[in-house]
């Protein structure tokens, strides 16, 4: 055990803290995924979302290996939400140290990101075999990644740079108001909806449209993630290393994670 301890922190890993981490990411992953299944069904929105926030975490993997491969590769690397990579490190958002606009920016980001992910995910099929489910995640995982960035290529290119500042609040707060009005009828029932047929337009479009559920699948998979974020910064995990002995480290956890993403994607 000491020399496995020492292993790590000789590539610049601490061993809890990894161990940690992992644990939060699996173990939350797994009972939330057991949740969705038993009280919504199998292949619930919600165990779609953690099938995306799973996937989303590989494009963070490819970020990491494209920055750490070679810095020719910089200008295809776009920002992406909940974190900072810099030279051997990826720092994580502080959601407590950090101000309301900050957040809400970070948080519309990663609900877009979400958002091509799921769209990605619903384009390709699911694979017969386990071969075929790789590939076709995998494959996933890399259009994703270049709908994104070319994305937030447009974004910065069309987009004012003041009106960046107020504008992810205000579009936020509008997208999670019309999304919990229309998940009224869920909670009240259908005669809200007949009383008022705004809530039933609004349900319509988030539940049963294909754009509307891919929002609200993409809403749900941002909130898994800033959870995920919040609960590594409370015990105190706040940055990875990401560098390349680290990155070796952290082939069997993939390995555990490719294992998981699978029995979600297809058993739950």
């Amino acid at each position: 055990m000491e020399n496995i301890t020492e292993y790590f922190h000789s590539i610049g890993l601490e061993f809890n803290d990894f161990w940690i981490a992992a644990g939060i990411l699996l173990i939350g992953t797994f009972l939330l995924s057991i949740f969705g299944r038993f009280i919504f069904g199998k292949r619930s929105a919600l165990n779609n979302a953690v099938s995306s926030a799973i996937g989303i975490l590989f494009i963070y993997g490819i970020t990491v290996i494209l920055q750490t491969v070679d810095t020719q590769f910089s200008s295809f690397i776009a920002p992406l939400p909940f974190v900072n990579i810099s030279e051997g490190e990826m720092t994580l958002f502080s959601f407590e140290n950090s101000h309301y606009t900050i957040i809400c920016l970070e948080l519309l980001n990663m609900i877009i990101l979400s958002f091509l992910v799921n769209i990605a995910d619903g384009w390709l099929p699911t694979g017969k075999s386990i071969f075929s489910w790789v590939f076709f995640r995998c494959l996933t995982v890399v259009i994703a990644y270049m709908m994104h960035f070319v994305a937030v290529s447009l974004i910065a290119r069309l987009l004012p740079e003041g009106l960046l500042l107020y504008a992810p609040t205000v579009l936020l707060c509008i997208l999670i108001t019309l999304l919990l009005t229309g998940a009224l009828k869920i909670i009240v029932g259908a005669l809200i909806s007949t009383v008022n047929p705004i809530i039933g337009g609004l349900y319509t479009f988030f539940f049963a449209t294909i754009i509307g559920k891919q929002i609200t699948k993409a809403v749900l998979t941002t909130a898994i993630l800033s959870a995920l974020v919040i609960g590594l910064e409370y015990v105190g995990i706040t940055s990875i290393s990401i560098v390349s002995a680290a990155l070796l480290g952290y082939i069997p956890f993939v390995v555990i994670v490719v294992v998981l993403w699978y029995v979600v994607r297809r058993y739950l």
